[in-house]
């Protein structure tokens, strides 16, 4: 298992023990879907801004506030959005880009910290060390809202995306601690991706068990 304790952010801080607790777990599902990261920045690059003020509540316990960025690339098709909760969000550090191909506002928000993405990467490759049930749904939680989907029936196609072999994999053995046992991974080809599917007869009670993060 991952040791975990309490840390004070600052530019210098190793980060090596930040995930102690469920949110912190559903932050690292979420960013392991949808993160963002270059050289020395990390952050998390969504079109739900529900999701996006949730990375920030996180970041905001490690660095001030005036540490953090928000990047907002907005369709060029000329509509009106509703940016209301990410410009109150307490961010003042605001850029606005115009993007072609796009059906609603993507938006980033990261902070420069090459301590900070280093533990998530290091977090990220240890999960399958983690054994506290807890953790493990609060981490899929953050998965599923990144990158999951399921039927509107709740049981049907119940699945998670992945980019690589390695992560869909690792995931779908963590998945017996939830007792989720009929899932599988398969790969397309064609859209280089993976997905985890859980058997409709599981899925609700995956579901069940996320829930309470998600």
């Amino acid at each position: 298992m991952i040791k975990t304790g309490v840390i004070v952010g600052s530019s210098d801080t190793d980060f090596c023990e930040i995930f102690n607790d469920d949110f912190a777990f559903y932050i690292l599902g979420l960013w392991c879907a949808d993160g963002y990261h270059r050289t020395s920045s990390i952050g998390l690059s969504n079109v739900d801004h529900t999701l996006i003020l949730q990375f920030r509540d996180f970041l905001a316990k490690i660095f001030p506030i005036e540490r953090l960025r928000l990047r907002i690339y907005i369709p060029l098709e000329k509509k009106e959005y509703d940016l209301t909760s990410l410009i109150s969000s307490g961010i003042n550090k605001i850029s606005y880009c115009k993007i072609k191909k796009a059906k609603a506002p993507t938006v980033h928000i990261y902070v420069n910290s090459r301590p900070l993405l280093r533990a998530f990467r290091k977090a990220r490759d240890g999960i399958q060390g983690v054994d506290d049930v807890n953790f493990i749904t609060a981490y899929f939680s953050g998965r599923f809202d990144g990158d999951g989907s399921v039927s509107s029936d709740g049981r049907k196609d119940c699945r998670i995306a992945y980019s690589t072999s390695a992560e869909a994999t690792t995931d779908c053995n963590l998945l017996h601690y939830l007792g989720i046992k009929s899932a599988k991974v398969y790969h397309y080809a064609a859209a280089r991706t993976y997905c985890i599917y859980i058997s409709r007869y599981e899925s609700e009670r995956f579901l069940k068990n996320i829930r309470e993060y998600s």
